[in-house]
């Protein structure tokens, strides 16, 4: 279980698209209706968000519009805003089937795309032919 990284999973339809926040993304809000009963038994709603960023050039695959169902997987992050409060999205790693290839290292190093990358040691055959490459570049 150590080498799980933290995955949400998420469904709903999108409320908001913010697509001049910067040049590489395209931040949109996922909105998902949970109907409860109150004490009284009647029917209410309620509303539970998530904030989502994707590469921008992915949303024009998919046609990203408000009002749009959407079934996103990624990773939970989050970021301290100019006002000093906590902000939470998910980074976008599927959306609707759609896998979004650059994905960001995970948590340091030691991750790429949600796995473990192995730290074992090149031999010295193989540390002697990176060598020559780097050495063709010189």
């Amino acid at each position: 279980m150590k080498d799980l990284v933290d995955y949400i999973k998420y469904h709903g339809y999108i409320t908001s698209i913010r697509d001049k926040v910067d040049k590489d993304y395209i931040w949109f809000d996922i909105c998902q209706k949970e109907l409860y009963k109150d004490k009284n038994g009647e029917d209410k709603n309620n509303l539970s968000f998530f904030s989502a960023r994707m590469y921008v050039e992915y949303s024009y695959k998919i046609e990203l519009r408000v009002g749009k169902d959407v079934y996103v997987e990624g990773i939970p992050k989050g970021y301290i805003d100019k006002n000093g409060h906590r902000q939470n999205y998910i980074h976008i790693l599927k959306i609707n089937e759609i896998e979004v290839k650059k994905e960001p290292p995970l948590y340091g190093d030691g991750y790429w795309g949600g796995k473990k990358i192995s730290n074992e040691e090149a031999s010295p055959e193989e540390q002697a032919e990176i060598q020559k490459i780097i050495d063709s570049f010189k």
